[in-house]
């Protein structure tokens, strides 16, 4: 059976919003569901050669870059070329190639950001560093800079637009939600509609409702590291088991976008992070690298081919072990490999590090193009919107993205200072 995997979204002309995963519609749709987690995490620094850390960077940006990749494709589908989700027809219709059409990425970027985000947590408390407030300000700016931008371009296509679906009312609220990182909460409230053209930016609300204790758990756990992998351990257990349970009671949405369902991901990431110094004793990582590689494969090429909703049940857990012994093997394996140089290719490198921006702007532009086009071939509206995604990537990340980030390094609001012997500051 088809359409495991977590769904994409669409918007009628009457508003009401339907999902298609990957080739095949899901009754009861849902807008909040599905969406890639952005290169939001800070880099995390290394003792190791500058060369050996170069390619490590470049291989888990190209991860990233992968996975941004699969959904803008999937979430494209259901977008800019609706045809090609109905029956059988399109590359949606190729049984297991259709997998990678068909989502699970979420998880990828779960596993890669809390993994790279904590470490430069342990790095921090090692140096004396660490300010818990500084970090989510951090956080708060990182994200707050584009998610500010796109809430103020989507009210003047509201405000402009006469095509644009929907209430200027019903489009504050949401952006309310997306900018308190609420917006996995809004299904609770059935008075409001979740818009389709900021459903993907559930992510986040996940995200930011673990970050706040992160902090907090290093600081606890840095020491003990083995009680802490044991306590991450029975989190990672007892959000599985709530989420099988959410789902039996009160069906696939909320279990596919509450905190409390979807975080398991985001503690392997950190438990991975404090198990490191033990891992690090296996030396031999290029063997391992291309085991969790071809896993993580099988895995992304089943899930079209398994019942509805697996991508809920073990399948992701599974898939989290692959993804995780990528990332491990990665960061520790002293010599770029093959996978590891495949990941590395350029293209794959400038897509993960922008994968912020693109995760952000694909949908809103998705949407808008294709009210635009009329009866023009499909591909004409693809082209434009990949150009103007394009554009808008290249853009912000000269004017926006790349202060930011030296704002954020180097400002003493937004980073503790290291005293040096001499009485400064490193």
């Amino acid at each position: 059976m088809r359409s495991a995997s977590p769904p994409c979204w669409s918007a009628s002309a009457s508003s009401s919003w339907r999902i298609a995963e990957g080739a095949a519609a899901l009754p009861e749709q849902h807008p909040l569901v599905d969406g890639p987690a952005p290169h939001t995490a800070e880099p995390a620094r290394s003792t190791r050669p500058d060369g050996a850390r170069a390619s490590r960077n470049a291989a888990l940006d190209g991860l990233r870059g992968l996975a941004i990749v699969l959904v803008v494709l999937g979430h494209a589908g259901t977008v800019l070329w609706p045809t090609l989700v109905v029956g059988e027809q399109g590359p949606y219709g190729v049984p297991v190639l259709r997998g990678l059409l068909g989502g699970g990425a979420v998880i990828v970027f779960f596993v890669v950001g809390a993994f790279i985000v904590t470490l430069g947590l342990l790095r921090e408390s090692a140096r004396g560093t660490m300010d818990p407030a500084r970090f989510l300000l951090r956080r708060l700016v990182r994200l707050g800079v584009q998610l500010v931008l796109l809430a103020t371009a989507l009210v003047l296509v509201q405000l402009l637009d006469p095509t644009a679906p929907g209430s200027m009312q019903g489009l504050v609220q949401n952006l309310g939600h997306v900018l308190t990182f609420t917006l996995n909460l809004l299904p609770l409230d059935h008075a409001t509609p979740v818009r389709a053209d900021v459903g993907h930016l559930w992510y986040l609300s996940v995200q930011q409702q673990c970050y706040p204790v992160l902090p907090l758990f290093v600081l606890a756990f840095a020491r003990r590291r083995i009680v802490g992998a044991l306590v991450l351990v029975g989190l990672i257990s007892v959000v599985y088991l709530h989420r099988v349970e959410v789902f039996d009671e009160y069906g696939w949405v909320l279990a596919s976008i509450l905190t409390t369902t979807r975080s398991d991901g985001l503690f392997w990431g950190v438990l991975l992070a404090l198990a490191l110094p033990l891992l690090s004793r296996f030396r031999r990582w290029s063997w391992p690298l291309t085991i969790g590689a071809l896993g993580a494969l099988a895995c992304q090429l089943a899930i079209q081919e398994l019942p509805p909703f697996s991508y809920l049940g073990p399948w992701s857990l599974v898939y989290q072990l692959f993804i995780g012994l990528v990332v491990v093997a990665i960061w520790l394996q002293t010599t770029p490999s093959v996978v590891s140089r495949g990941l590395a290719v350029a293209p794959l490198t400038w897509l993960g590090r922008n994968s912020l921006t693109i995760y952000f702007w694909h949908l809103p532009v998705f949407f808008v193009v294709a009210r635009h086009v009329g009866e023009r071939p499909w591909w004409v509206g693809a082209a434009l919107s990949f150009f103007v995604v394009a554009v808008l990537v290249v853009v912000l990340e000269r004017v926006l993205e790349q202060p930011t980030r030296h704002l954020l390094a180097t400002h003493p609001l937004f980073r503790r200072q290291v005293p040096r012997p001499d009485g400064g500051a490193a």
